[in-house]
């Protein structure tokens, strides 16, 4: 019996110091993130996934940053707390509008990148449409055993126009991606890892 309880115990401890080492993200995840809107507002889902023929790294040099996005944000306003520390807050002018977005959460490894932020002043009217509440997840993650990177960007909202929303993000992040994907010489490929 004693054995057993020792076996146990050497076994936790190695899970725990495994976990540890690798640095296993604990909360950037989008799962469970289905906002509740405000009366005039209706829930939307965008998600948009790209592979790029470079090491994740690279990307992750480019995007890994809170409060060092001008890439997805254009130039800040203002800026307050630790870059990728949770709570730190960005401000940046958006079409008529201006945005502030809270870190929720964030996660970084040489071989992945997780930044999780909200809207922290919503709702803002711009040009067609109002921001009620949105939470964005951007992940970039090595795949193809170090030689090209996964990139998702997800996002659950409210607003008062859908298909509008929709078209927002589906542009602009395209657009941003597309222009750090230039700057980086990193092309669009399918489902076979590059040779």
């Amino acid at each position: 019996m004693l054995f057993r309880s020792l076996l146990v115990l050497a076994s936790a401890i190695c899970l725990a110091s495994c976990l540890a080492v690798r640095g296993e993200p604990q909360d950037v995840t989008l799962r469970g993130d289905d906002p509740k809107c405000l009366e005039g507002f209706y829930p939307g889902f965008e998600y948009n996934v790209w592979q790029f023929n470079v090491p994740a790294s690279t990307f992750i040099n480019k995007t890994g940053s809170f409060l060092h996005a001008e890439w997805y944000t254009g130039p800040l306003l203002e800026s307050h707390g630790k870059d990728n520390t949770i709570g730190a807050t960005r401000t940046f002018p958006f079409d008529s509008g201006t945005l502030i977005e809270r870190l929720v959460g964030h996660y970084r490894s040489p071989t992945e990148s997780v930044i999780r932020f909200s809207l922290a002043n919503g709702p803002v009217p711009v040009t067609n449409v109002t921001f009620g509440t949105y939470t964005e997840e951007q992940r970039v993650m090595s795949i193809c055993g170090g030689t090209a990177t996964y990139f998702t960007m997800t996002a659950t909202y409210c607003t008062d126009k859908e298909p509008v929303m929709y078209d927002i993000y589906e542009r602009y992040r395209r657009n941003a991606v597309s222009t750090v994907a230039d700057e980086l010489g990193a092309l669009v490929f399918g489902g076979t890892c590059p040779k």
